[in-house]
């Protein structure tokens, strides 16, 4: 057993024990270096694994180097391991030359299967164990292996142990991310090692030097070491190898014999133990530091002499593995043994080494660090430029891009200008794939600006294509939009009309979420026409369905619809399915448009099969627009789950605009408001950002209900203010009518009359350019508002009950409600009661089916008002509900409690619950009871009468 490790051992037997049955896994083992890590990890899971095989990484290693390693053990062990891998194998065979002919190309998914196929292959006779070393020098493609088959590993007999040095781990180390990634999905164990304690120290020293040591030499080493084994190991051997240690009355002493001083470093200790080595061993050992971390021997053999090399195996210093290579037997002799090298020999050797290795066909990443060190850039930069195109044909694009930027540090200003440009090309492509946007944008720009000092040709418009898709990925619209509309000129120019309809396609999409629905249209039509002038009837049906949504949104619901119908027609005639669901998804948009609810569902659904079927990536923009109707249709238990499947975890911002949108007003409507405005909010910020005018409008809307339910009139004014200013710089005007409607009757309820009126000519300008049904009604509301809240409730009354009758036939229940609580408001000011309780007998019904709380409360406290019995009229429910203000009898004890002056952890105690609960009753209270702080929410459930059973 290791000293100081029985904790860390038994740990590794109980997963390795759990992965032989069956329930596999990684488990990340770290430390600092020299601590121990590789030996634990042998000594655990060789004492317990049926096969235990091994790989590392290497500094500038070759992309997935340490599970390859791992592969090339098991094959040495059992030739022909891998060859029931089936279609697989030549997908495997890209990593794996020797097992035959590779796959000329295949996709990163298909290569990470091939990998779990090997492994699966690895244990189909027995449970094993791969441990996978040193990989704070791992290339990122394994990493992101690691990340990727961590589920599938649940169902292998097979633990994964990747051990790394975690003092060399930077802020932005991949590892970081793999290890937030895997507890994220619970697939992760760890293990981390700490140095030795002095005792520990003690055990070690007195097992190296056979006699134990003094309290005095003990307590020297460890404050000399820190406690890290190695180090230990090292420093005891030193001072055993100069005879600096006697026996003294209490162990072990140290020699006072100025004349050998204790050695100051690590680097220090392990000199002393190479001095006595022969000359041939000593520049072995300098020409196998400088090769690297695991080494060819036949290299050092034929550079330094076998004699050396044997010499350097025989006295323990180098450790032979398999296939020809070595290792020093721990990397910091390596490291110290390469400080020792003199600089020009260094360099000489780097360059000797570099040479070897490109003539045997070495990794070119590795030749290239050599040529680096050797301070010579121009092979340096061809060895890198072959190694990123390595990298990026087995898909490892982070490593790509990490030599890129080598690369492009190294080469020569104004050299090689095509061959500089392609390289530019293919480090954004790399980049892009990565996820480094930043990275991508900036080689993509050099790019553009190339190929337009060059002349706008075909180069041209494909540079322009690619920018505008590192801006969409960046979220940057704007930038997106002039590249696309470059490209589709450049494209034109050079008698590509096909090209250049499929960006003006893209351009006409960014118009049209904008509100641009004019300059939408125009160039929806001037796609077509380049399609039909291409023969490409996909892009023709495609702009007929833009282009009609565009005429809808402008208020030709008719011809808009007839336009789509046509596109629709082309589409299912040339059995073209994953463009008919995309034209089916703009039918269900226009059919919404027009106020068509029901048609607009059915729509989206029939766009949602043709989806499933083509499997076509259209299916989250159908999904999203799916929820919208949902929601308006008061489907919300329908629209909440599509939304909770949009809203992935890792899902950028911009996928998820529509559903936090959605999601975040119905939680907020139900009462849910900590989530709904986060939701929401995120919402308003994506869409401003990527100038979506239709959600920003919606969220903006929802944000200012909800400021005004939790009683903060300011931010409320100022969500309506923005609804206001943003449908005017928009032709997409459908999507601001609720919240203009309800912004004109908070305004004109808080006495801001001319914000108010602003928001009825807003309305009066969207019925008189495009006569939606739902603004038409809208309009009759906000006309209605003013006149109430001027005292003319007979102006009022029937304007609501206009508005009544237009909403009847929408089939939009949330807002027919609100407006049927408005409406029976200016009728009880008229006296009519009677018709104000049918009103609101309705309302509350509808407000109740949806979950709707605070508006079935609100039409429960305006019926209670009437001066009618709640119990009554609207039943058992929603009078408790009343009497309370939607409070439960937990919230009910808890706000009384809070009226006393009770801390939430004296509430806790008194009611025998923990603390996290009582804050989350605390905080739905603020919330049912619209108050910002507990002084109001007492105040409130005082004047509701909540408080009159508390004691005195």
């Amino acid at each position: 057993m290791l000293i100081g490790r029985e904790r860390e051992f038994e740990r590794l037997r109980a997963v390795l024990a759990d992965a032989a049955g069956g329930r596999g896994g990684v488990l990340l083992l770290s430390g600092e270096a020299g601590v121990g890590k590789t030996r634990l990890a042998e000594e655990a899971l060789g004492a317990g694994a049926p096969r235990l095989v091994r790989g590392a990484a290497t500094p500038a290693g070759s992309p997935y180097g340490p599970v390859v390693g791992a592969f090339r053990e098991y094959l040495r062990a059992v030739p022909g391991g891998l060859d029931d891998c089936g279609p697989l194998r030549s997908h495997l065979a890209v990593l794996l030359p020797e097992l035959g002919e590779a796959r000329a190309s295949a996709d990163r998914a298909t290569l990470v299967e091939a990998i779990r196929c090997g492994l699966a292959r690895l244990v189909a006779d027995r449970p094993a164990a791969v441990l996978l070393d040193d990989l704070q020098w791992s290339d990122e493609a394994t990493i992101e292996l690691l990340a990727a088959l961590a589920t599938a590993l649940r169902e292998l007999p097979l633990l994964v142990v990747g051990a790394y040095r975690s003092d060399e781990l930077t802020r932005s180390h991949p590892l970081r991310r793999l290890r937030h990634d895997l507890r994220r999905d619970r697939a992760l164990a760890e293990v981390e090692l700490e140095p030795l304690n002095e005792a520990q120290t003690g055990q070690l020293i007195a097992q190296l030097a056979g006699t134990p040591p003094s309290p005095r030499l003990t307590r020297l080493l460890h404050d000399r070491t820190g406690g890290t084994p190695f180090f230990v190991e090292e420093l005891t051997a030193a001072l055993l190898h100069a005879d600096r240690l006697t026996a003294g009355a209490g162990g072990l002493e140290l020699s006072l014999d100025d004349d050998v001083p204790l050695p100051a470093t690590v680097r220090d200790a392990v000199l002393v133990r190479v001095a006595p080595l022969s000359d041939a061993a000593r520049a072995a050992a300098e020409t196998a530091a400088v090769a690297g971390a695991r080494l060819d021997l036949g290299i050092v053999a034929g550079l330094a002499g076998e004699a050396g090399v044997g010499e350097l195996l025989a006295c323990g210093l180098l450790v032979e593995r398999d296939g020809g290579t070595a290792a020093f037997r721990h990397p910091l002799v390596r490291d110290a043994i390469y400080e020792d090298v003199p600089w020009l020999r260094r360099r000489a050797l780097h360059r000797a080494i570099a040479q070897e290795l490109q003539a045997t066909g070495g990794d070119s990443g590795e030749v290239a660090g050599h040529w680096l060190a050797a301070r010579d850039p121009g092979r340096a930069l061809a060895a890198l430029r072959q190694a990123i195109a390595d990298r990026a044909a087995v898909h490892a694009y982070r490593d790509a891009t990490r030599l890129g930027r080598q690369a492009f540090e190294i080469w020569p200003e104004g050299e090689q200008g095509a061959e500089r440009l392609a390289a530019l090309e293919q480090h954004a492509h790399c980049a892009e794939l990565a996820g480094d946007l930043t990275e991508a944008a900036r080689a993509q720009r050099e790019v553009v600006a190339a190929r337009r000092a060059a002349g706008a040709g075909r180069a041209l418009a494909d540079a322009e294509r690619r920018m505008a898709s590192i801006y969409d990925l960046q979220g940057d619209r704007e930038r997106a939009l002039a590249a696309r509309r470059v490209a589709a000129e450049a494209f034109a120019a050079n008698a590509l009309p096909g090209e250049a309809a499929a960006e003006r396609l893209v351009v006409a999409g960014y118009l049209q979420s904008a509100g641009q629905h004019d300059e939408a249209t125009a160039t929806a039509r001037a796609a077509r026409e380049e399609a039909l002038r291409a023969e490409r009837l996909d892009l023709q049906a495609r702009a007929m369905g833009l282009e009609g949504v565009a005429q809808a949104k402008g208020g030709a619901f008719a011809e808009g619809i007839a336009t789509i119908q046509e596109g629709l027609s082309l589409a299912l005639e040339r059995q073209l399915t994953p463009v008919a669901a995309e034209v089916y998804q703009r039918l269900g948009t226009a059919k919404e448009i027009a106020g068509d609810y029901t048609g607009a569902r059915d729509a989206l659904g029939t766009a949602l099969g043709l989806c499933e079927v083509s499997g076509d990536g259209l299916q989250h923009t159908c999904l999203s627009c799916m929820a919208y109707v949902l929601r308006e249709l008061g489907e919300w238990d329908q629209a909440q789950a599509l939304c909770e499947d949009l809203i992935a975890p890792g899902a950028l911002p911009q996928q998820t605009l529509v559903a936090d949108g959605v999601l975040g007003a119905i939680e907020v409507w139900r009462g849910h408001s900590a989530r709904g405005a986060a939701l929401l909010t995120r919402c308003l910020e994506t869409s401003a950002r990527l100038n979506v005018v239709s959600m920003q409008c919606d969220s903006a809307a929802a944000l200012a209900w909800l400021a005004a339910r939790e009683g903060d009139p300011r931010q409320a004014e100022e969500h309506c203010r923005t609804v206001l200013a943003r449908w005017e710089r928009s032709q997409d005007h459908h999507y601001a009518v609720w919240g203009l409607r309800w912004s004109a009757g908070w305004l004109a309820g808080n006495g801001r009359l001319e914000l108010a009126r602003a928001c009825t000519e807003a309305l009066s300008s969207i019925v008189a350019s495009s006569a939606y049904p739902d603004a038409m009604a809208a309009l009759a509301c906000a006309i209605a508002e003013t006149a109430l809240a001027e005292g003319d409730a007979d102006a009022a009354a029937g304007q609501f009950a206009r508005a009544a009758e237009l909403h009847a036939g929408l089939n939009i229940p949330f807002e027919r409600a609100q407006i049927l609580v408005r409406s029976a408001a200016a009728l009880a000011a008229t006296g009519d009661r009677d018709a104000a309780l049918d009103q609101l007998v309705e309302a509350h019904r509808t407000a109740s089916a949806l979950g709707a709380r605070s508006l079935a409360a609100e039409a429960a406290s305006a019926v209670a008002a009437l001066g009618v019995s709640v119990i009554d009229h609207l039943g058992r429910r929603a009078a408790a509900d009343h009497e309370s203000a939607g409070l439960s009898r937990r919230e009910v004890e808890v706000v009384r409690l809070v009226a006393q002056g009770l801390t939430n952890r004296e509430i806790a105690a008194r009611l025998v619950l923990s603390t996290r609960t009582v804050d989350m009753h605390v905080r739905n209270i603020l919330s049912k009871l619209r108050s910002r702080t507990r002084t109001e929410a007492a105040a409130r459930a005082a004047d509701l009468g909540l408080l009159d059973t508390v004691s005195s």
